[in-house]
């Protein structure tokens, strides 16, 4: 076996194993029920529920149109349920809002604080927890929108556990096929990692939206962890790591706004990147005392972005490496690849299918997924490099709403990505390396077609309606 297909083989071998991980976990996935919400359990309390709803920046409207919606969920609740938003905005924009949230005349008790100082979203949580009100505790973005059993649903699951995580189903504000992929994506990751990993009896980890926790279990680990980007992850490693146990709830449902242009995909990416270089670095300070094994299975969790590296890694040396060895891509290095793959989507498309998505609609929308991911991977390794070095990362907030749209200019890691493998390709073509062009050329295919397809609108499909799981 030449030099070429062991390089090869060892680069992708990441990406054989996270999707023979998710195959596995979609298969276990099917017909779960977890143990906290077996028929017949009922609630023995009544809950004190605090929502709490961190915001910086974020269109007045929008918050009052979240308290709102939050109003209505619960104005048949039997829990007693609060909402408590934290703001990191100005003198100014609290006494507005304040103003606007006491003229709604709601049912729901709502109080508006103002943080103010350094920290950010971190900080603005440590402070919820300082100020709440009642055992429970659920954090929710501006922008989610809950099911009206949400926090039912999720006061039976935390009966037995000190957290418990909700089933996210994105929603858009355009209907791209970017953000199609990535509504898909989001409901078959909830299934894959959290339903399937609870089955096979592996940690949970919070979600920074839609969990809801146990005060005194979160004041026992010191809150969330100051100073971090990726503080749903970290706080989970901190309540596993003090034997905390957290569950998830397939039916307890969170809308949860998911980009729409490749511009906000990019901007999240980057940031969740970086999150789980930090995670992994903060995992050695917390997970002291649990099992090897254990251990090392949520240290490979927290390496999700390799996978997406190691594709972008092969598509740049496959054809560099054809052209100074002067020898082409064996087909049998491929075989496995296609073989995971092939059977990846056919399992995706299964679990698709019960969403009420036809096979082909499915694999075109995981193919777009696809190359999606890939063509984000230049910035995630800059996320990823930066995280390693341990420095700050200063990045946008996540547009949302108009803001969420393209910007073609600012994305040269991508220009020049491509422009690189594209060359090496066209070079190993021309020397007669047909399977080394090939690979070379998945980065600048995938690129291009993120950004001329993926970007557009989809005719015939409307704006996604989060009101509507409240009906």
């Amino acid at each position: 076996m030449s030099l070429l297909n062991v390089i090869f083989i060892v680069l992708f071998s990441p990406l054989v194993a996270v999707l023979s991980l998710h195959i596995l976990f979609l298969a276990s996935s099917r017909e779960l029920r977890p143990a906290a919400l077996r028929p017949g359990t009922e609630c023995c309390t009544r809950k004190a529920v605090t929502i709490a709803i961190p915001i910086k920046n974020e269109p007045l409207e929008l918050v009052v149109t979240s308290v709102l919606y939050l109003d209505n969920i619960l104005r048949e609740s039997d829990l007693d349920a609060r909402i408590l938003v934290v703001s990191d905005d100005d003198e100014d924009y609290v006494s507005r809002l304040q103003q606007a949230v006491q003229s709604l005349g709601i049912n729901v008790p709502v109080r508006v604080v103002r943080r103010g100082g350094p920290g950010g979203r971190v900080a603005a949580l440590n402070y919820a927890l300082k100020l709440v009100e009642g055992d429970f505790l659920v954090i929710l973005d501006v922008d989610a929108r809950p099911a009206k059993d949400f926090l039912y649903r999720l006061s039976r699951c935390v009966e037995s556990a000190d957290a418990c995580v909700s089933h996210w189903v994105g929603y858009w504000t355009r209907p791209t096929r970017i953000a199609k992929a990535l509504a898909l994506s989001t409901d078959l990751v909830a299934t894959a990692l959290y339903r399937g990993r609870q089955r096979l009896g592996l940690l949970i980890f919070p979600l920074g939206s839609g969990t809801l926790f146990r005060v005194s279990s979160l004041r026992a680990i010191g809150g969330w962890e100051n100073g971090v980007l990726q503080d749903d992850v970290i706080v989970g490693l901190k309540l596993h790591g003090r034997g905390f146990r957290v569950l998830y709830d397939d039916d307890a449902i969170l809308r949860v706004l998911v980009p729409s242009s490749y511009r906000a995909l990019r901007i999240q990416q980057l940031k969740w990147a970086y999150g789980s270089v930090e995670s992994l670095r903060y995992s050695f300070r917390y997970l002291k005392g649990m099992g090897l094994l254990k251990s090392l299975e949520v240290r490979l969790y927290l390496l999700q972005y390799v996978p997406a590296l190691s594709t972008l890694a092969a598509s740049i040396a496959t054809p560099l490496l054809a052209l100074v060895l002067e020898v082409d891509l064996s087909p049998f290095s491929i075989l496995p690849v296609v073989a995971i793959a092939s059977i990846y989507s056919y399992v995706v498309a299964r679990t698709a299918s019960s969403r009420g998505l036809d096979l082909s609609e499915a694999l075109r929308t995981l193919g777009t997924s696809s190359a999606a991911g890939l063509a984000v991977a230049p910035v995630v390794v800059e996320g990823v490099l930066l995280g390693v070095a341990g420095a700050k990362l200063k990045a946008p907030v996540t547009p949302k709403g108009s803001g969420d749209s393209e910007r073609f200019s600012e994305y040269l890691e991508e220009y020049a990505t491509a422009l690189v493998t594209l060359c090496l390709a066209v070079l190993a073509l021309l020397r007669g390396f047909y399977l080394a062009a090939l690979t070379g050329l998945t980065y600048p295919v995938a690129l291009l077609y993120t950004l001329l397809r993926g970007a557009r609108c989809v005719r015939g499909v409307t704006r996604h309606n989060p009101e509507g799981v409240a009906t």
